[in-house]
């Protein structure tokens, strides 16, 4: 069912919409409301008519405005015809209809209004402007804030055959339990609250405000379209599977996975909705021997008693999930006798997806089979387990989110992106002051780190050779062996790969200690520090290497992929082309999870750099460009600071501007990109072209046209053209961006420091072409934004 909305309101929307499975007793609406279930204009019932005294039309006007139904900004903005038209109404009906036409109601407020019942179409701060759906605890409406003007989705409590002393306390734990979710895959909450009765005798309306998504709902996409191919399929259930993740880490089951439960948006990302029937695992709101959820989708344990049930029953339900996806029937058939069916539910197998689809890969189906297991003990322990086993029918990009190519919010405050890391790290202390090594050992420590030291080279090498140490902090003066020499030979004789050095000295000045970096150092403090300052360096440090040793692991995946390619010509083509555009994502993800660049800046680089090729190609004047050209431009734009992945962090974050010493560091990405992507393309048997035009973007993009740029002092078309198209269109981006030491300029402004006061940066026939494309330059600025 899609719920379409009238003039400005949005079309799609769909939260808690009416399950198959749901009892009657389930969908009882609240008769306060009066609404039909399967319309989206009010329709009143014959009780409904004239419960409030009829008003003037003029005068209703006055009070709609009053009451925030009709908004007073809204009327503002109409012109004289309009108003007139508006105070030419003589009846409600016809005023209602003019709001209407003008986009001041909705068909379902103007139903209300002219049956008499506008009382509960302003919730708190928020106007109902259309029902939704309806679910097994409330009614869902789209609503707008009365200020804000913000679109969101509004669950009402609904009047049930459920006592309220019970139902009340329900409704409330959902909008805790969904509060304490902050979760990409779980639709959000916003705000609750309670509207006083107006009458006496009458109930109190309790509503619960939450993030509104456009989107269908995974009964509703399979019903319209058929089952889902298996990637889709498995891509949606791994979004869901890492919601669930979240909501068991902070110990709540869901108890209500089902297709209904489950939002998709335009863009294919997976909402989770309906914590209603959610408890926390150490406080059972639930009385023994009570039956919730669904039965299609119910684990046989929570058929049972739903008490006792913890997150492998919702593991059981998304592979029940997983089955309607895959073939668009539900595993457990409703056939009209609850009891029986809950009673075979407690020993019945779990059906065979490829019994209904012969196609569906065997290992798939044994994957459902698994999570739909009526032992608990033989199901998948965790929804992680769940994700991995799905690994094999995923996309690409999914894929690489799984293998830890590309990361979720978690998983980057493990890996020091918060203020404590969250992984065990083990340093090596060499230092010979016993000071030192205890207040190094004691502050890292309190962040999870584990230390070992020693006091002297010669116990520091032994380490060296036995132990694997992530980052060794590393005194330049001991009393036998020098810091540097030590920095030499543990390059030689670890096994630990990427191993980081931070040199520690009181001795040196900072200018001499930046020297040593060339000796293969990847930072240095300069005694004495502060705990802070430690603190700071060691979590950066150990940031850079976990993205060097994601580096690896795709390197490792796309070697494999490479060896695995079958004979055929053409299917070899099309696999090489899916490795390269691998390799290009991921690096582009290391790059904005490292925080080097911005993915808005990245995506509107691609979309310029297409843009400008496409001119040049164009172009009489101008050298040929193919479509495989713009192809690997596309690709390789966003990699032309991926040097920037080896700055440290007081290079790469300081907020001000950078200083000679720092500004020569800075200037170093250059050759370090190039140098990166020179060793994959050693490595990697192909995809030449595409890396031989990212070492050149890489390496040139801050060459000018007059032979005054770095790093090699380049001149005119000696400069690739690739690095010349990267060159402007990263310029313009620089000036239109806001950044902590200069503010962003508009694109008129831009456009004219290019082109009038950067004499001799640029190829004057490109920036010819770029002022022609200035326009389209300003709409993909506007359109991806940071």
């Amino acid at each position: 069912m899609n719920y379409s909305l009238i003039g400005r309101f949005p079309a799609g929307g769909s939260h808690g919409r009416n399950h198959r499975n749901f009892q009657s007793a389930q969908e009882t609406l609240m008769p306060q409301l009066n609404y039909s279930p399967m319309i989206t204009e009010y329709t009143p019932s014959p009780s409904d008519l004239r419960d409030e005294q009829p008003l003037p039309a003029h005068a209703l006007l006055r009070q709609l405005t009053q009451e925030s139904i009709v908004l007073s900004e809204d009327l503002r903005k109409l012109s004289p015809a309009q108003h007139a038209g508006l105070a030419g109404a003589s009846t409600i009906e016809r005023l209602t209809q003019k709001l209407v036409e003008l986009r001041l109601l909705t068909p379902y407020q103007a139903g209300r209004v002219v049956a008499g019942k506008k009382q509960g179409l302003v919730v708190g701060n928020y106007r109902l402007l259309e029902r939704l759906g309806a679910g097994g605890m409330g009614v869902v409406f789209l609503a707008e804030h009365v200020r804000m003007r913000n679109l969101v989705a509004i669950k009402i409590l609904a009047e049930t055959f459920e006592p309220q002393k019970t139902l009340v306390p329900r409704f409330y734990a959902e909008t805790r339990a969904i509060a304490k979710l902050k979760h990409p895959n779980i639709v959000s909450a916003i705000d609750c609250g309670e509207v006083a009765a107006p009458d006496e005798g009458a109930r109190a309306l309790h509503y619960f405000v939450m993030e509104y998504v456009r989107g269908k709902d995974l009964e509703a996409m399979v019903v319209e379209d058929g089952a889902m191919d298996v990637q889709k399929a498995c891509d949606i259930v791994t979004q869901i599977a890492d919601a669930l993740s979240e909501a068991h880490r902070q110990g709540l089951v869901h108890r209500d996975i089902k297709p209904s439960n489950i939002l998709v948006t335009p863009e294919g990302k997976a909402k989770l909705l309906d914590f209603g029937l959610a408890q926390q695992i150490n406080n059972r709101m639930t009385e023994a021997g009570t039956v919730l959820g669904t039965i299609g989708y119910m684990a046989p344990e929570q058929a049972k008693d739903a008490s006792t049930v913890d997150a492998r029953a919702d593991i059981y339900s998304l592979g029940a999930t997983l089955f309607w996806c895959l073939t668009g029937q539900d595993p457990f058939p409703n056939r009209g006798h609850i009891t029986q069916e809950l009673i075979q539910r407690l020993t019945q197998p779990p059906p065979s997806a490829r019994s209904i689809r012969p196609e569906l890969p065997a290992d798939l189906d044994h994957v459902v089979a698994r999570m739909m297991s009526v032992d608990p003990e033989e199901r998948y322990p965790t929804t992680l387990a769940v994700s991995r086993a799905l690994l094999p029918h995923l996309h690409d990009e999914q894929r690489d989110t799984l293998l830890g190519l590309n990361q979720s919010r978690s998983t980057v405050q493990a890996l020091g992106g918060s203020q404590n890391t969250a992984l065990k790290r083990r340093v090596l202390i060499v230092d010979d002051e016993p000071g030192i090594r205890d207040v190094v050992r004691l502050s890292l420590g309190s962040e999870g780190v584990q230390c070992t030291e020693a006091k002297n080279g010669v116990e520091a090498l032994d380490r060296i050779r036995t132990q694997p140490f992530e980052l060794i902090l590393l005194d330049v003066v001991l009393p036998d062996i020098g810091g540097p020499e030590i920095l030499r030979q543990s390059r030689i004789q670890t096994a630990t790969p990427n191993q980081k050095v931070i040199l520690m000295s009181g001795q040196l000045h900072s200018d001499e200690m930046a020297n040593l970096l060339l000796n293969g150092a990847d930072d240095f403090l300069v005694k004495p520090f502060s705990i802070v300052q430690l603190a700071a360096r060691v979590r950066a440090t150990l940031r850079l290497k976990e993205a060097q040793d994601r580096s690896e692991l795709m390197k490792q995946k796309l070697l494999a992929t490479n060896a695995e390619l079958g004979t055929s010509v053409s299917q070899r083509d099309t696999d090489l082309v899916r490795a390269r555009n691998s390799v290009a994502r991921t690096l582009t993800k290391l790059l904005v999870q490292r925080q080097a660049e911005g993915e808005g800046h990245l995506k509107r680089m691609q979309r310029y750099c297409r843009l400008l090729a496409q001119a040049i190609a164009a172009a009489d004047d101008v050298s040929p460009v193919t479509e495989n050209f713009i192809e690997n431009l596309e690709l390789a734009a966003p990699l032309h600071d991926i040097g920037k992945l080896s700055l440290p962090d007081h290079i790469l974050f300081k907020p001000g501007k950078f200083d000679n010493d720092e500004r020569v560091q800075m200037q170093e990405h250059t050759t370090l990109g190039a140098g990166i992507l020179a060793e994959m393309r050693g490595q990697f048997g192909f995809a030449n072209n595409f890396l031989e035009m990212a070492i050149d973007i890489a390496k040139h993009h801050h060459e000018r046209y007059d032979g005054t740029g770095y790093p090699d002092q380049l001149q005119g078309d000696n400069i690739p053209l690739a690095a010349r198209i990267v060159s402007i269109c990263d310029v313009y981006d620089a000036l239109r961006t806001r950044k902590a030491h200069k503010p962003a300029l508009s694109h008129q402004t831009a456009l004219l420091s290019m082109v009038n006061a950067a004499t001799g940066q640029f190829d004057p026939a490109l920036l010819s072409l770029f002022r022609n494309l200035a326009a389209d330059f300003d709409q993909v600025f506007r359109e991806i934004g940071d």
